[in-house]
Formats: structure tokens, C-alpha cells, sequence
């Protein structure tokens, strides 16, 4: 398409919208808007629907009432635009910029357009850009917002419904009376969010930041939620602290958790977000750390013995010579963890799970994932490991016989 024929549209849309004679609704069903610029286009009710608009620059662009199902928005600016109930189920809005956009009653559910070769299985909102964005009772059940920066979104009782939030940046979002069952929001950032008066029964919030959230008349029934760090030792609690504000800036403010050494038996950190710290050496005997985040974190030479490490995220951390005997790690994913920069873009290395040497004697292995980990010289003796995922791991040749006949997936 010519961007005279385009602009020829525009211009009969626009008539169609002002009811002048000859005008026309804009069709534009599976055009190919690939990186066109438009300067506050009216769109307004036109057909786009597996249009690909992909890199395109729209700022303030009207697409209220659009059809957008199944469209290619990825890395469109459409900063300030008004999607005032735009259909935008199955729409793809991977890196898409809608700072300041107005997204009142969007509907962002699942969809696939059946021309399509590839079949779109949940919404994808990698890395969208929501900041400040207005949207009054969004639809975004069983959508996918995985790493996206909704920072000071304001999102008025949106249905949420099974949504995968897992590590959205929510910072002082506002997500008033939301329905938000059964959510996953682990390892998110909600600091300073509100979130009073919100549906939360049966949502995952493992690992994520809470510090100053507004949870006044939250449902939470059946909610995982971190523990409480108010019972905690001071010291304790501001290195808590200071990592998670470490976390949350990318290490540009608080410090790392430096907990080597530490003795603090049956300490309750469940569900809490440890990601990066450093905790060897440390007695975490019969700790509480179920659902906790552990992502990359130094557990050398740690004593976990009769710790609940259930549903624990160890994914990259080193737990070489790590003391786990009789420990629970039913469901834990001890997998090899993507290395990023700092700016959150891809190196392509992968940090291997280290448990090289550790006492895993009597521990309970049902169901844990140590897809590719370092099992050299670990001593599973008298662990249970049916269901366990050892697809990939360095397993001295005794021991690959000795799990391959109690139940694990080799």
C-alpha cells in the first residue's frame, strides 16, 4: 500500500466518522503498516485486525472502538493514544510503547485469527510499556504481562483473572478493587502499589516485593504470600530490606544480601525473594523457605538440613557443598538461569545450577527440576526422587542407576 492510497483512506475514515457523504470506514485487515509514521492518526473504530503495525509510530493515535484482533503491534509507539475499548484480543504488543496511553475497558484476552499460520495460545505483552497508563476495568484474564513495566499504571477494577504477571514492574500502580484470582504476580514489584479491596484468592505472590503495598480489604484467601520479616531479627530485617530495594532498582539502590556465615536456624522466609544473595556458609537449619525466590544465589557450603525448600526457585544458584540432608524440595526448579545486563537485555549464557558435592541424603526430591544441574558427587542416598527432572545433569554413573530405578526422569 502506496501512503497516498493510505492517506486517500484516512481521509474518507474520517469523513465516515464525521457522517460526510463519500466517506468510508478504513479497512485495513491484514495490511502490512509495518514501521509507518503517523502523527496522531484517527483511527477510531477502523478495521485492523491482523494488521501488521509492527515498529510503527502512532503517538496520540485514536484507536477507540478499533479492531486490532490479532495485530502486530510489537515496538509500536502509541504513547498517548486512546484505545478507549479497542478489541486487541491476540494482538502482539511485544516492546510496544503505551506511556500515557488511555486503555479504559481494552479488551486483552486471548486470540487467534484462523488465517494466521501459527496459532496464538495466550497474549503476549513482553516489555510493553504501560507507564501511566489509564485503564478503566481492562480485560486482561489469562493474559501473559511477564518482565513489563506497568510503573504507576493506573488500572481501574481490571479483570485479571489466571493474568501471568510473574516479575511485572507494578511500582505504584493502581490496581484498586481488581479481580485478580488465582494471578501469578511472583517476583513482581509492588512497591507501593494499591491494591486495596482486590480479589487475590489463590494468587501466587512468592518473591514478590511488598514494601509499602496498600492491601486494606484484599481478599487473599488461599494466596501465596511472603512471610511476614516484622518478627525478624533488626539486622536481619534491613538487609531483607535493602535487598529488596537492591532488586527492584536493578542495583542502583539498596545493597546486595550479604548473609554468609549467618546463623539463623528456622528462620521463616517464605516466599521471600532472595534472588542474588549470598548465604553461604550460612545454618539455615529447619528454615522456612517454601515458594521462596533463590534465583543465582550463593549457597555454598549452606547447612539447609530439614529446611522447606517446597516450590523454592533455585534456578542458577550454586549450591555447592551445600548441606540438604532430610530437606524438602517437592516441586523446586533448580533449572540453568538466563544471564542478563543490566538493561534487561540477553547475553545468551545460561548459569548452570551447581550442586556438586552437596549432602542431599534422605532429602525429598518428588517432582523438583534439576534439568542440567551439576549433580557430580552429590550424595542422594535415601532420597526420594520419583518424578524428579535429571534430564541433562552431570551424575556420577553409581548414582544415574541408583535414581534411574527409584522413579526420576532421565
Amino acid at each position: 500500500m502506496t501512503s497516498q492510497e493510505l492517506a486517500e483512506i484516512l481521509k474518507r475514515h474520517r469523513m465516515f466518522l464525521k457522517g460526510k457523504p463519500g466517506g468510508q470506514r478504513a479497512i485495513l485487515r491484514l495490511k502490512n503498516l509495518s514501521q509507518i509514521r503517523l502523527d496522531a492518526p484517527v483511527l477510531q473504530s477502523a478495521v485492523l485486525s491482523g494488521a501488521n503495525l509492527s515498529r510503527a509510530a502512532m503517538p496520540g493515535a485514536d484507536l477507540s472502538y478499533a479492531d486490532l484482533f490479532g495485530a502486530d503491534l510489537s515496538g509500536a509507539d502509541l504513547s498517548g493514544a486512546n484505545l478507549t475499548r479497542a478489541d486487541l484480543r491476540g494482538a502482539n504488543l511485544r516492546s510496544a510503547k503505551l506511556d500515557g496511553a488511555n486503555l479504559q475497558g481494552v479488551d486483552l484476552r486471548p486470540g487467534a485469527l484462523l488465517s494466521t499460520v501459527e496459532e496464538i495460545d495466550e497474549q503476549a505483552l513482553s516489555s510493553v510499556e504501560l507507564k501511566r497508563a489509564l485503564a478503566i476495568r481492562a480485560r486482561l484474564s489469562h493474559a501473559s504481562v511477564l518482565d513489563d513495566s506497568l510503573r504507576g499504571a493506573h488500572l481501574d477494577q481490571p479483570e485479571l483473572y489466571a493474568a501471568n504477571m510473574s516479575r511485572a514492574d507494578l511500582t505504584r500502580a493502581n490496581l484498586a478493587s481488581a479481580l485478580m484470582k488465582d494471578v501469578n504476580l511472583s517476583g513482581a514489584n509492588l512497591t507501593g502499589a494499591n491494591l486495596s479491596g482486590c480479589r487475590l484468592n489463590g494468587a501466587n505472590l512468592r518473591g514478590a516485593l511488598l514494601s509499602g503495598v496498600n492491601l486494606d480489604h484484599a481478599d487473599l484467601t488461599g494466596a501465596a504470600v511472603p512471610a511476614r520479616i516484622d518478627d525478624l531479627p533488626p539486622d536481619l530485617q534491613e538487609a531483607i530490606g535493602e535487598h529488596s530495594r537492591w532488586i527492584a532498582s536493578d542495583g542502583q539502590a539498596g545493597s546486595r544480601a550479604n548473609l554468609s556465615e549467618a546463623d539463623i536456624p528456622g528462620v521463616d522466609l517464605a516466599g521471600a525473594n532472595l534472588s542474588g544473595a549470598v548465604l553461604a556458609g550460612a545454618n539455615l537449619t529447619r528454615a522456612r523457605l517454601k515458594e521462596a525466590m533463590l534465583v543465582l544465589a550463593d549457597l555454598r557450603g549452606v547447612d539447609l538440613s530439614e529446611a522447606d525448600l517446597e516450590g523454592a526457585d533455585l534456578d542458577g544458584a550454586n549450591l555447592r557443598g551445600a548441606v540438604l540432608r532430610g530437606a524438602t524440595l517437592r516441586r523446586a526448579t533448580l533449572r540453568p538461569q538466563e544471564i542478563r545486563r543490566r538493561d534487561g537485555t540477553r547475553t545468551g549464557r545460561m548459569h548452570r545450577v551447581d550442586v556438586s558435592f552437596a549432602d542431599l541424603s534422605e532429602a525429598d526430591l518428588v517432582g523438583a527440576d534439576f534439568s542440567g544441574a551439576d549433580l557430580t558427587e552429590a550424595n542422594l542416598e535415601g532420597a526420594s526422587v520419583r518424578g524428579a527432572i535429571l534430564k541433562g545433569c552431570r551424575l556420577d554413573e553409581s548414582v544415574m542407576r541408583l535414581v534411574r530405578r527409584r522413579g526420576a526422569k532421565l
